[in-house]
Order: C-alpha cells, then sequence, then structure tokens
C-alpha cells in the first residue's frame, strides 16, 4: 500500500495497484478514492501525505479548546507569540543558505547518484539510466526543472537524476533550490513580532458599554469532546469493529467474522474439558452401592 502511495508517477502507481487487486480487490477499490502522490500539483511543492502538521497544532491546543472562545483566543495568542521568539532566535543560529532538514534530505538524494548514469543529449538536457541493465530510465531538463519520475516537480528539491546530471555539469545543487526552502525566507517569516498585551484591569476606560458576553445556555446531556466519525466509520456491520473499520478476529481459533464470545469451536473445547474432568475426578461421578450393601439392605426390609 506505502508503495502505491509514495510512488511520483502515474506509471508506478497504476503497477502497484494491479499488484493490489490481484491480492485484494476491496482495497483495492478503495484506495482509488484517495489521490496518491503521483497526482499531486507542483505547486504546493510538498510531497506530505499525512495531516500531522494539523495533528501536531490540535495536540497542543487539546486542552484550550474546550474553554470559552475568548480565553481560548488568548492561549493561541500567547502560545504563537513563544513560538515565534523560539523560532526568530533558531533562525539566527542556523549555517548555511538552505534549511536544515530540506538540506538532510538533498543529501540522502546526492547519496543515490551512484546508481544513476547520465547521459548528456543536448544543452541540460539527459537521459538518466539504473546502472542495472532492466532498471528504469528518466529525462531530465535542468532548464526547466523537471524530471519525469515529477519528484522534483512535486517536492521542489532536486532527486538523485537530476544530481546525476548536475555532478556532470559541475553545478552546485543549492542554486536549484527554491527560495521557500532558503534561510532567508525562514527568517522573513519569523521577523515579525506578535506584541505583548495587559491584563484588562490596565486597559484604558472609554465612555462606551462594556462589551458583555451572551448568555450562556446550558444543552442538556454530557458534552461531547471526542472527534467526529468519518463516514465509512458511521457503517454498522456485525463482522467489524468500530475501531477504524477493522475486521473481528476470533482470539481462540484465529478466524474472521466473529469473536470468542460467539466462538463455536471455544463451546466444544469446553464440553470437551469437562468430560475430561468428571472422568478424572470420581467424586463427581454418580453414586453405585456395592453388591453387600444391597443384600444388607434386602434382609432389612424383610
Amino acid at each position: 500500500m506505502w508503495k502505491a502511495a509514495t510512488t511520483t508517477h502515474p506509471q508506478a502507481w497504476e503497477a502497484e495497484m494491479r499488484n493490489i487487486k490481484h491480492l485484494n480487490d476491496e482495497a483495492f477499490k478503495y484506495l482509488l478514492k484517495i489521490p496518491p502522490r503521483s497526482r499531486f500539483s507542483s505547486k504546493p511543492q510538498c510531497d506530505t501525505l499525512v495531516n500531522n502538521m494539523s495533528e501536531a497544532f490540535n495536540s497542543v491546543m487539546v486542552h484550550t479548546r474546550s474553554k470559552p472562545i475568548v480565553t481560548m483566543l488568548e492561549e493561541i495568542r500567547l502560545y504563537l507569540m513563544k513560538r515565534w521568539a523560539t523560532n526568530r532566535t533558531k533562525s539566527q543560529s542556523l549555517s548555511g543558505n538552505i534549511c536544515p532538514k530540506i538540506m538532510t534530505r538533498l543529501k540522502k538524494e546526492s547519496q543515490l547518484t551512484k546508481y544513476w548514469i547520465p547521459c548528456w543529449s543536448a544543452n541540460k538536457i539527459f537521459e538518466v539510466r539504473h546502472v542495472s541493465q532492466a532498471g528504469d530510465k528518466f529525462v531530465v531538463n535542468l532548464d526547466e526543472n523537471l524530471c519525469t519520475c515529477r519528484k522534483w516537480e512535486i517536492t521542489g528539491i532536486p532527486c538523485c537524476h537530476t544530481l546525476a546530471a548536475m555532478k556532470f555539469l559541475n553545478l552546485d545543487a543549492e542554486e536549484f533550490i527554491p527560495c521557500c526552502f532558503r534561510k532567508s525566507t525562514y527568517e522573513e517569516t519569523y521577523s515579525s513580532i506578535v506584541y505583548p498585551i495587559n491584563e484588562n484591569n490596565l486597559w484604558e476606560i472609554t465612555t462606551y458599554d462594556d462589551v458583555l458576553p451572551p448568555p450562556k445556555r446550558t444543552l442538556p446531556g454530557r458534552p461531547k469532546k471526542k472527534r467526529r466519525l468519518e463516514q465509512w466509520e458511521l457503517v454498522k456491520d456485525h463482522k467489524r469493529m468500530r475501531k477504524g473499520g477493522l475486521k473481528k478476529r476470533c482470539g481462540i481459533c484465529k478466524e474472521l467474522g466473529h469473536n470468542r464470545t460467539s466462538c463455536t469451536k471455544a463451546k466444544q473445547t469446553i464440553d470437551v474439558n469437562s468430560q475430561q474432568t468428571q472422568q478424572s475426578n470420581p467424586s463427581t461421578q454418580p453414586y453405585m452401592p456395592s453388591s453387600n450393601q444391597e443384600e444388607a439392605a434386602v434382609e432389612g426390609d424383610k
């Protein structure tokens, strides 16, 4: 699944999807609804597949979002003021013209150039092929910042194919990094200051009426704090659990579609164990009188 999600050109995505369809047709139909990385536009210059950025901000505001609106906004303003000051100080200690994480990714791509051979066509156009005979081949155009693998186009960071062509022409790869990944842009982003404010008892008194909050209306029931479930999570199915729509798996027989409470094999196992227990414990067997006791009982009746 991750191979299909992380491919950067449509042909590789289609090949991986065919493999998934051969293994599981339901997974193939489900993944068709999700846009992969190979369909990303080149304008954002970001290849992030998950929502970790919004989740990180949400985790910071987990205790603040349940407070009144003014208190919530004040705590968000205070958080941004401290974060802006921290990043402003951090930008002054950066070395080089490229941001550290972008430089790390560029070095990883540069290490992969040993597996690719550039073939010069004209000007800054190359055909870059893999060292193996059955490897891939891509066309690189350094003037237009294009590679047919589309990794450079999506991320904005030169891929290993373009770096191999740059090394052939003795070009500096840092010159092809866009301005949004440079130290100067990072400093300009956090150059603005979120100024502090005084407590409301130090505010200037005006002749206007005070702005009061609306009357609070307590809603019936317990206040909800859990996130809203997606549509596919609300589908009721006796074979699926609510958590992520996963299928039930029995902990006894390891089969799908039921749990251990409704497992038929578990009942059979319990019956067999009870029979073995009765055979091993003679005290639990029914009482059978001996022959002498029967004769004594008959004489007593006489």
